[in-house]
């Protein structure tokens, strides 16, 4: 039994912040999405977002076959507008956002014709085919990112778009630095804060401490490395920040529930 992967719609090349839209052309499938599992039918969508691990395998006695799309997170911050840049941020990240839409979700009728569209432009290649493959996306995105607003609108976080944009220099430069040891003083200078107000101003807007978000960003960083087989967990531990392998795996359990080592056997195919 095997699992057939249709032609990927693959815009941009930062593979490691992205987001994916997968299509059940024919199922069964079964999908884990972090520690979540569906047994995905034919017509179903699945939405991945970069903060998430995902695989897919086989039902014993089913042949299954799926179209994905892969996005480049990079693609929606073209707007200029702070609030809805601070809110992009925060769905592009966030492991709140609804994975699974099936035939009879709200959603699913808009979100298949534009799969459909940008897969049938990325097929034909025509002139411009890139910019409307683009408009597919936004058109995808948009009615997600409103349900999204929804569960946002009982915090605060999306109010505080010109304090995100203060403090952007600071996530790209942990996001820059994760094999090294990050320093929250250095950290601060990129923003020119006192570590007190820094790390004040950093809780209210994201929710958590700055250590703690540089580690949620150590963690899924090691995720998407544990996928790649020729890389010893220890290198991995390293090449995340983790100077202790010991500590790699105790934080990593605590953040996803499972070791390295059985997060690499849950997630990387075998061959069928």
């Amino acid at each position: 039994m095997s699992i057939q992967r249709d032609r990927s719609v693959l815009v941009a090349s930062h593979w490691h912040e992205h987001f994916e839209l997968i299509i059940v052309l024919q199922g069964p499938v079964q999908i884990q999405i972090d520690q979540h599992s569906f047994t995905a039918q034919t017509g179903e969508i699945y939405f991945i977002n970069s903060c998430q691990i995902h695989s897919v395998t086989c039902v014993p006695g089913q042949n299954g076959v799926i179209q994905g799309m892969v996005f480049d997170k990079a693609l929606m911050y073209a707007l200029e507008h702070l609030e809805m840049r601070h809110l992009l941020s925060l769905f592009l990240r966030s492991n709140k956002v609804a994975n699974r839409y099936p035939g009879t979700h709200p959603l699913w009728t808009d979100l298949n014709a534009e799969m459909d569209k940008a897969y049938e432009e990325f097929t034909k290649a025509q002139i411009g085919y890139e910019y409307a493959i683009l408009s597919c996306l936004y058109r995808i995105v948009v009615p997600m990112l409103r349900l999204y607003r929804q569960e946002l609108d009982s915090s605060p976080p999306y109010r505080y778009a010109n304090q995100y944009m203060r403090l952007k220099p600071a996530i790209d430069y942990m996001e820059e630095h994760l094999a090294e040891k990050v320093y929250m003083e250095s950290v601060c200078k990129k923003v020119n804060m006192s570590l007190y107000y820094f790390s004040s101003l950093f809780k209210k807007v994201f929710g958590m401490p700055p250590v703690q978000y540089l580690v949620q960003l150590r963690i899924d960083h090691a995720k998407r490395l544990l996928l790649d087989e020729e890389r010893s967990i220890s290198e991995i531990a390293e090449l995340c920040g983790f100077c202790n392998i010991n500590y790699f795996d105790k934080v990593f359990k605590e953040k996803s529930g499972v070791t390295p080592m059985e997060f690499r056997k849950r997630y990387v195919r075998q061959e069928t």
